[in-house]
């Protein structure tokens, strides 16, 4: 908006010097000559412009608003031309003679953009052919890449979580992906699932599960089912088949004196085994010792007791005689397997996929509902959430080219220059974009960046930012052929009609770019891997978007022009034709032919003009901008107690469509799962010599203390949330370490009688380990240990442990709250950080996403920071105007503000996806606030030191206004099209930028004129006294040299506003 607003003033110089009765404007004085408009370096905003107080004569409130100049001049504002900044254009500059003045690298650019102009007008078919194919090759490229997403990639980069990840995969996946599936079943009517129907389909279920899909192995080039490649998990879900056998035992009216069906710590034959990993919504009697009884069998007085403590009718009371549990919600089945040397990781995905397609998507039943989880259906949810994205950008992009074609046109029939080529402009000005958005991502593709689903949203962004360069150059394209119309050259031709476009609009777009770009370089460096991948990829489009914009679109326009070229000669020669055949005599002032306003022009002037005018007057007044400062006030307040009421949060499934089960999913684990048992797996890869006494007594000692935090399993309930091997193997010692088979034959009514030694009594005897992990009672600790090959001995086949995992459990219903789980797993590290020795790392499965909990306040703080100084940076370059870049600077900061604190009111977590959309906007929020305060600043020279507000902000808003309301409208339109995905990234970006928009256009329509009109007002009472009586000296009558007149011009950066007489 900003970069097309400063050429109404251009405009209305050109309307002077075309329509008025002198034939040259008259000569600048020391006071005109410092008026100044919005300098086109200033342009940092991004859309076509509507001429107010520009073409046409639209003087919005200028003649009731002469005031008197410094030098005692009563000249209107009406009749003094503004002066023009130097990145509008060398020939504004010719016209002033300002030819010397400005930073040479800012002549330097314009003349460059100069030369392009004729250079792209000479050949603009080759630079479209060029561009045509590049893009059809690039789209190429997008379609045959695969997307690939990296489910750590939203952690903060240094994130412990990423180490701990690196740990866990290199445990059970060091040859390779390995197996790792799981099955939640519930029950369709939301009732138990421990009735003896669901529990014998559940195992109906596991038995298909385990037994008819199949693997193919290369080694042995066969197909083969879990039960058959499976090796160290394979009785992982004995526990859930073990109940229903006990269950169907008892409720067959079995003896129960060798079975006790009991939560969390169930018993069959002497063998025990824990609920804890399968049963989840677990709700067990209240009362314990009661539980007790019923299941020691008292028929007789406990039935009655039963009935009443049981709240589920659909249970029949006989469950209550066989176990303490009431009703489970929700049963796990765990399907994990380590990499074999013959398999492919297609193939292993392929098996994971197998169970969604075949019981979430296949599976019918009346009784269960299954849902399936894995890291490959994760990754496919999240390459399908981007995918769904794609459709809707043929919406976004209607809706693009029904917006700009009515733009383009009400701007044509405006300036009188409609026709059916302005359409076609229009529609490719949409096309640009996603033009240039397909050759980045082709590049980074072909660098090899992967293909994430975030990428995705790319050309939604570029689309809505980028189109506005297009509307800029067809702006400028109709201001020069009014122009030439007017006063036409003899030279007058394509090359030198683009060559002024690009003269005027190219250094604006050029920093336009930058802006955006800056961000989104600040923005890569400050996050995560996947927002780095976002930022670059919309970096690298904004740079590509001005390439085209520069090639492509200017090409097409050189084309263009040329059709519209020689239409005007036929009209030209025809209407000479009927004046000489009428012989009518037309005065002609310098130019042959003149152009009636369209009556469009007409028709919108005088409602144009009265409506700025009303606002300005009402702006103006002191109720209304002290109460919009008090507003402002409550708005800062309201944001911040928004900030810190911000809910941190991220996972998984913020990145899928919101219609995946696996959403549903996610709610039934934090209902059901997360509260009951929440497991920390610890890794303990350097345990050293065991047999040591004092090591083993401290690794004993690391696991007591994690068994005693709090919401511990294991300090409510004794040892059962803990998996640990050394108390199974010290079992296993004293039963067997000693004796031959016959003693245990004989002894085997004592064997189960054995129980665990305490932590400070254990021994560990490293020989006998390999012989404890095949025995079949204890096999399933192969896959929690690791051993290698002894190298202290003369048996070759001697192992040693190598390294192990143990797992502990957690319960507690706040850990469903999510800082709870991040303040958990804090704990979990703390015990860890005391036994480096062991090499020790904590494991959970959200820990990539906590850790976003303590990185995102300071990484969100860091990216707005950085992008904020970077725009100051490019604000000072160009405008060199300390004023400016401050009040900008605390404009951004304050929209920034505004932007997360009513995203935290409107439910929005922040999370990377959030800090990114913000880090985007920041690039085009500062646009507005710097081109308003600019304005008003030279305003304040233009005017005079001592003209009323109502003038300044009159000379501001009648050049930013209509541009800005332009912008947001059609930044929202396209924005708003994401609203048809059904994606939560999606969400979050309609509503930031929708928001960064609002937010931009309030500060600087309302709330930034208010605050300098009121900082105006207070300069003035806080005046010297006596400052009212003192006026400027009048101006001497330029009777000098040119060089005396110009020397006397006064600078607008080293000005400063002065006191004004009450209004």
């Amino acid at each position: 908006m900003l970069k097309n607003a400063f050429l109404t003033s251009k405009d209305q110089f050109t309307k002077k010097s075309a329509v008025a009765p002198s034939p040259a404007p008259p000569p600048p004085t020391a006071s005109s000559a410092s008026s100044s408009a919005p300098p086109p370096h200033l342009a940092l905003s991004k859309t076509q412009s509507m001429e107010v107080g520009g073409v046409g004569g639209v003087q919005v409130v200028q003649p009731q608003l002469s005031s008197s100049l410094p030098g005692g001049g009563g000249t209107s504002l009406a009749q003094r031309p503004r002066r023009q900044s130097l990145l509008i254009g060398q020939r504004s500059l010719d016209v002033y003679n300002e030819v010397d003045q400005g930073p040479k690298f800012v002549r330097w650019i314009i003349e460059k953009f100069r030369s392009w102009g004729f250079l792209i007008a000479k050949h603009a078919w080759i630079a479209i052919v060029i561009c045509l194919i590049v893009s059809a090759l690039s789209v190429l490229k997008i379609v045959t890449t695969k997307q690939k997403n990296d489910i750590t990639g939203y952690s903060p980069y240094g994130a412990r979580a990423l180490t701990e990840y690196t740990e866990y995969s290199r445990f059970f996946s060091s040859e390779g992906l390995a197996v790792a599936a799981y099955l939640f079943i519930i029950a369709k009517d939301n009732g138990s699932m421990t009735r003896p129907d669901y529990l014998e389909e559940t195992i109906q279920v596991l038995n298909f599960a385990m037994n008819n899909i199949t693997m193919f192995d290369a080694t042995s080039n066969k197909n083969e089912t879990f039960n058959q490649f499976c090796q160290n998990f394979c009785q992982i879900n004995e526990p859930v088949r073990q109940f229903y056998n006990g269950y169907k035992i008892l409720n067959d009216g079995g003896d129960n004196s060798r079975i006790k069906m009991n939560y969390p710590i169930s018993e069959m034959f002497g063998r025990q085994f824990s609920l804890q990993p399968n049963f989840f919504g677990v709700e067990t009697f209240e009362n314990s010792d009661q539980a007790a009884k019923i299941l020691a069998g008292n028929d007789d007085e406990n039935l009655d007791v039963a009935a009443e403590t049981s709240n589920s009718t659909a249970e029949p009371m006989a469950v209550s005689k066989i176990t303490n549990v009431k009703s489970v919600k929700m049963i796990t089945l765990q399907f994990r397997a380590e990499h074999k040397a013959g398999w492919k990781d297609e193939e292993i995905k392929k098996w994971e996929m197998q169970l969604v397609e075949i019981f979430e998507k296949n599976y019918n039943s009346k009784r269960l509902k299954i849902y399936s989880y894995s890291q490959t259906y994760v990754e496919e949810e999240m390459v399908r959430g981007g995918i769904i994205m794609i459709p809707y950008l043929v919406v976004g992009f209607s809706i693009m080219c029904v917006c700009s074609c009515i733009l383009v046109m009400t701007r044509a029939l405006y300036m009188h220059q409609e026709n059916f080529y302005k359409i076609i402009l229009a529609i490719m000005a949409c096309l640009t974009p996603l033009l240039a958005c397909s050759t980045a991502l082709a590049v980074m593709f072909l660098c090899g960046i992967r293909f994430a689903s975030i990428l995705c949203v790319i050309p939604f962004l570029v689309l809505s930012i980028g189109v506005d360069s297009s509307y800029l150059m067809i702006h400028e394209w109709q201001r020069v052929t009014k122009h030439m119309r007017e006063t036409p050259r003899k030279k007058d031709s394509v090359g030198h009609r683009m060559s002024e476009v690009m003269a005027e609009v190219g250094p604006a777009i050029l920093i336009s770019c930058l802006t955006n770009m800056f961000a989104d370089f600040v923005g890569a460096f400050t996050s995560s891997p996947e927002i780095t991948l976002l930022c670059a990829g919309n970096m690298l489009s904004m740079w590509f978007a001005f390439i085209y914009q520069m090639t492509f679109y200017a090409g097409l326009m050189s084309i263009v022009g040329k059709f519209e070229f020689g239409t005007d000669e036929v009209d030209k020669n025809r209407m000479e034709i009927n004046i000489a055949e009428n012989r009518v005599n037309i005065a002609r002032h310098h130019r042959p032919l003149t152009r009636q306003p369209s009556k469009f022009h007409e028709a919108t002037q005088p409602i144009i003009s009265e409506s700025l005018q009303k606002y300005t007057h009402l702006m103006t007044t002191p109720l209304v901008f002290v109460g919009i400062c008090v507003l402002y006030i409550a708005y800062l307040a309201f944001s911040i107690y928004g900030i810190t009421q911000v809910n941190i949060n991220l996972t998984a499934q913020k990145l899928f469509a919101l219609d995946s089960p696996l959403l549903e999913l996610d709610d039934l684990r934090v209902q059901y799962q997360v509260p009951h048992f929440s497991m920390a797996t610890v890794f303990v890869n350097n345990p050293g010599n065991l047999e040591d006494p004092q090591r083993l007594m401290r690794l004993n000692k690391f696991i007591r203390e994690m068994e005693a935090l709090n919401g511990s399993w294991g300090k409510s309930w004794g040892e059962v949330g803990t998996k640990y091997f050394c108390r199974d193997y010290d079992v296993f010692q004293q039963s067997f370490g000693s004796e031959d088979e016959e003693e245990e034959e004989e002894d085997f009514e004592s064997e189960k009688e054995v129980t665990v030694h305490s932590d400070d009594k254990m021994t560990y005897r490293e020989d006998e380990l390999k012989y404890f992990l095949n025995w079949p009672e204890y096999d399933f600790w192969q896959g929690f240990v690791k051993t290698k090959n002894a190298t202290n001995t003369t048996d070759p086949d001697a192992q040693v442990l190598d390294k192990f995992f143990f797992t502990t459990g957690y319960h507690g219903q706040n850990l469903s709250v999510w800082t709870q789980r991040g303040l958990m797993l804090k704990k979990w590290r703390s015990v860890v950080d005391e036994y480096k020795d062991f090499g020790a790392s904590v494991f959970h499965e959200d820990g990539i996403y906590l850790d976003l909990i303590d990185n995102m306040p300071f990484d969100t703080m860091q990216s707005v920071l950085g992008t904020l100084v970077c725009m100051a940076f490019v604000c000072f370059v160009f405008l060199n105007n300390l004023f400016t870049v401050a009040i900008a600077s605390m404009s951004v900061l304050s929209i920034c503000a505004g932007i997360l604190g009513i995203l935290s009111w409107w439910g929005v977590d922040l999370d990377p996806i959030t800090m990114a959309a913000m880090i985007i906007s920041i690039g085009f929020s500062v646009d507005i606030p710097a081109h308003v305060s600019y304005h008003y600043y030279q305003a304040s020279i233009q005017e005079g030191p001592m003209s009323p507000p109502s003038s300044r902000l009159a000379n501001c808003l009648s050049s930013v206004a209509f541009p800005a309301l332009q912008a947001a409208v059609s930044t929202i339109l396209c924005v708003c099209s994401l609203l048809f995905v059904n994606l939560y990234m999606a969400e979050v970006f309609v509503k930031t930028m929708v928001l960064c928009v609002v937010l931009c256009n309030l500060h600087g329509l309302v709330f930034l004129p208010a605050i300098l009109i009121l900082l105006d007002s207070i300069r003035w009472a806080c005046r010297p006294k006596g400052a009212a009586a003192q006026r400027p000296k009048p101006a001497q009558k330029s009777g000098g040299s040119r060089q005396k007149a110009k020397n006397s011009k006064i600078q607008p950066e080293k000005s400063s506003v002065t006191d004004r007489p009450e209004v």
